[in-house]
């Protein structure tokens, strides 16, 4: 069930053109609004980027490692996923490693695991199996909803309602009343739950995660008289 909060941010600019009547004639008073939605639910994806890290003192060494300890981690989350979790790796970089005189005394490789599954009861085992297999550490774990599109546009509905009625409030405690809108910018902010570079646990990690809000704001420009 999708819950609504609607939070309204004022910004109340009344141009009047006093200083010139020929100025006022061309310029129209107006009233800018931004107005704040946000529509809350459940998140229906999990992702997780598991980095793998590996050093030696050779390049091609630190290379075979990395390469071995990655396709193992890859081997056990495949074991626990099922057929609609998406797996790959990205952001290979091989470094060289410098002691304090800058003389470089091995070479480190570090490669990105990237799950991505709706089975979000498992995202502790996803994190556990692979920190078992050679995991690193956890680069990002994230939730998110795939209708977040419908729920953009919800969420842009609910804070245009809300600017025009403050308008309207303010117009009218100015003695004035809304003529019409002449301008509107949409902004749309994502805000998928997110924890970054948290190490792996060793004891079975619990993982829960409530609802998550997708943000709108409307900037909008009120014509009045």
């Amino acid at each position: 069930m999708i819950h609504k909060s609607v939070v309204a941010f004022l910004s109340l600019l009344l141009l009047l053109g006093l200083a010139d009547p020929a100025f006022a004639e061309d310029k129209p008073s107006t009233i800018e609004i931004t107005g704040r939605a946000a529509v809350m639910a459940l998140p229906t994806t999990v992702t997780i980027s598991f980095a793998v890290e590996t050093d030696s003192p050779k390049a091609q060494a630190a290379v075979r490692d990395n390469a071995e300890r990655t396709e193992r981690v890859l081997a056990a989350l495949k074991k626990v996923s099922d057929k609609d979790t998406k797996l790959r790796t990205t952001g290979f970089a091989l470094s060289p490693v410098y002691e304090k005189t800058e003389r470089v005394i091995g070479y480190r490789v570090r490669n990105t695991v990237v799950l991505e599954s709706k089975d979000l009861d498992k995202t502790g085992t996803f994190i556990d199996d692979a920190a078992e297999a050679g995991a690193s550490r956890i680069g990002n774990l994230s939730f998110s909803n795939d209708k977040e599109e419908d729920l953009r546009k919800e969420a842009g509905l609910e804070a245009l309602k809300h600017a025009v009625k403050h308008a309207e409030a303010l117009a009218k405690a100015a003695g004035m009343t809304v003529k019409r809108i002449l301008k509107i910018t949409y902004d749309s902010r994502e805000h998928p739950i997110v924890m970054r570079e948290a190490a792996p646990a060793a004891a079975r990690t619990p993982i829960a995660v409530g609802e998550i809000p997708v943000q709108v704001e409307v900037h909008v420009t009120f014509e009045v008289n």
